[in-house]
């Protein structure tokens, strides 16, 4: 049934896979660089304004992408395992193992976030 899923929808599969990836490397990219943004990563927002929503947003993505880290590699070998046949298939999943790579370094990246950084704003 997984195989019949994965076989069938392995065009919408991977559109999914590589633009939630991109997405979350370019959220990362912009928040990273963005430091008035800091003070609010994982805290829950006391004003609302663009700076505490896009903090929060980044939190919840932060969450997710944790959990799609640990879980990921176990989809991705039952990917390559079921459409090793196809044609284009083997560039298309370097593709999204270097997606996969820099979401985890983006992933790392925030959660190196400065906190001294963020209370010092505060204070």
């Amino acid at each position: 049934m997984l195989e019949n899923f994965i076989f069938k929808n392995w065009k919408a599969l991977f559109h999914f896979q590589w633009i939630s990836f991109s997405l979350f490397i370019v959220l990362t990219i912009i928040y990273y660089w963005d430091k008035t943004a800091h003070i609010y990563f994982n805290r829950n927002p006391d004003i609302i304004n663009f700076q505490s929503i896009f903090s929060l947003l980044m939190t919840y993505l932060f969450i997710s992408f944790l959990f799609i880290t640990i879980l990921y590699p176990i989809l991705f070998l039952l990917q390559a395992y079921y459409i090793r046949k196809k044609e284009m298939a083997s560039k298309k999943l370097i593709f999204l193992l270097a997606l996969y790579l820099l979401s985890m370094v983006s992933l790392f990246s925030l959660y190196t976030i400065n906190n001294s950084h963020s209370i010092q704003t505060v204070l």
